[in-house]
């Protein structure tokens, strides 16, 4: 597999999971209002806006992954003269407050282990 069909793959992804978490993040919106004005007593409405919460931490989680597939993709591109405008990439985001990010070194050390 080449570097251009490994960033084709991945780009793929990240697309999908754009598409999917804005999906997602619509129907959670839209069940939060129905709950909202919802006649639920009081207990078990906090009790569902609760797990609403909880699916939009879970969405803001994969979305940090998604921002390393970037990365990674970002990476291969500029490590291997790669024209990234073909592939309408995001740039990298640079300040992700999270213990999640990835160091350069693990970066590379994840490109190695593609190249295998």
């Amino acid at each position: 597999m080449t570097y251009e069909e490994l960033i084709a793959q991945l780009c793929e992804v990240i697309k999908e999971s754009e598409v999917n978490a804005q999906l997602i993040y619509d129907n959670a919106e839209s069940i939060e209002e129905i709950i909202n004005d919802s006649e639920f007593p009081l207990h078990k409405k906090d009790k569902m806006i609760d797990k609403v919460s909880d699916i939009f931490g879970l969405l803001q989680h994969q979305d940090l992954h998604r921002q390393k597939i970037e990365r990674v993709v970002n990476f291969v591109c500029e490590k291997n003269d790669i024209d990234k405008s073909q592939y309408n990439l995001a740039p990298s985001a640079k300040n992700i407050d999270s213990c999640d990010i990835m160091s350069n070194d693990e970066l590379e050390a994840l490109i190695k282990q593609m190249q295998q």
